[in-house]
């Protein structure tokens, strides 16, 4: 018999009660019934976003919300900055380009993030800047950016700022208006605790709607203009929604209120200490310094085949985790921590990855990644 535990940095573990909600009987999404499900969900998104502004649902990856910034912000021609700091940094410059949008692209290492500092230095150089492309939380990397600092120095040069927050929102602390970011994509099979197919996209203030009135990107399905209409209107989407996916939306927000968005963001960060304290007990290496709080990126060591170790913790040792991707295959091994995780998980994935390890030749006594990772959590 096989038991198997989802530790990936997405899709991630949906609670019970959030898929029981939607096994519900369909409804209609043109009706009143429904109608109150989705504004109370549209209500919910937005504590979550820190934004008095608005967020829009979307039936899409999200990729889909990422294009959507881009087409609904941009025209061609543009020029815009892109932090390109793994596979999703990347994305937002190849949407970029393919809507004829001119890239001043930041490339970093994988580990690397793009500081406040260096991202000052560029928008004093380059000109014409419209718009800043950020990844909040990279899972190729694991590494987390500075929205906070990144924001104010965006803002000071007068472009707006984009993010990437797939991975991040519902983990990790997100203040959109206090931040001054203009536009935020987000996916729901992340932090938000269910299964793929919704995205969503948070647009903040003036200078947001502004870029998108002047807009010159070819676009139908994710017209921006359309959805704020049929929100003003009527209070729903102007193409069908996936009914079920937003009633367990709402069934995970009601689970993330009862637990308090603090208590979350605190909980993430528990996991990832614990977490780390275990990986580096086993004498591992961390991928990075700058490791976001919803993901756990170690490196293999060295002269170890970085594939079988993935493959026995995951289909031996019953804890799905991901390995690394392009350059990095074989070489780190992330394990996620977000949206419906306890102790219980990262306890599972350390004594994993311990027995893997030792089925591999790592020097070490058994239970020290565990012990280190219970001390934490007993602290």
């Amino acid at each position: 018999m096989k038991k198997e535990v989802l530790l990936t940095p997405g899709p991630s573990q949906v609670p019970h009660r959030v898929a029981a909600a939607g096994a519900a009987p369909i409804m209609h999404h043109r009706t009143a019934e429904f109608g109150e499900i989705f504004a109370r969900a549209v209500a919910g998104m937005k504590k979550v976003y820190g934004t008095e502004g608005d967020v829009f649902i979307i039936a899409s990856s999200g990729s889909g919300a990422m294009e959507m910034a881009v087409v609904n912000a941009l025209s061609p021609g543009d020029r815009v900055v892109v932090g390109n700091t793994g596979k999703f940094g990347e994305r937002f410059a190849q949407l970029c380009r393919v809507y004829g949008v001119e890239v001043v692209e930041l490339v970093r290492e994988w580990g690397k993030i793009v500081t406040p500092e260096e991202m000052d230095e560029v928008l004093t150089k380059e000109k014409d800047i419209k718009a800043v492309f950020i990844t909040y939380s990279e899972t190729s990397t694991g590494i987390m950016h500075p929205l906070a600092e990144l924001g104010e120095v965006i803002d000071r040069h007068g472009a707006l700022f984009i993010v990437d927050a797939v991975s991040g929102l519902g983990g990790l602390e997100m203040k959109m208006d206090e931040w001054k970011v203009d536009m935020v994509a987000a996916g729901s099979q992340k932090a938000l605790m269910l299964p793929p197919g919704l995205s969503f996209l948070g647009v903040r203030g003036e200078k947001a709607w502004k870029a998108v009135e002047e807009s010159k990107i070819p676009k139908y399905y994710y017209d921006l203009k359309k959805y704020r209409k049929s929100m003003q209107k009527s209070g729903d989407t102007p193409f069908t929604i996936p009914v079920t996916l937003v009633i367990s939306l709402d069934e995970s927000l009601k689970m993330m209120f009862e637990e308090g968005l603090e208590s979350i963001y605190e909980r993430h960060k528990k996991m990832a200490a614990a977490t780390r304290a275990g990986v580096k007990a086993l004498g591992l290496k961390l991928f990075s310094e700058h490791l976001s709080y919803v993901e756990t990126v170690l490196e293999v060591p060295e002269g170890m085949d970085g594939k079988k170790l993935s493959s026995l913790i995951t289909n031996k040792y019953g804890c799905r985790v991901a390995g690394g991707q392009d350059a990095y295959k074989g070489k780190i091994v992330r394990i996620a921590h977000m949206g419906y995780v306890t102790h219980h998980d990262v306890l599972l994935a350390i004594s994993a990855l311990e027995m893997s390890l030792k089925e591999l030749g790592h020097d070490f006594e058994l239970g020290t990644g565990v012990r280190a990772a219970e001390e934490v959590f007993l602290s």
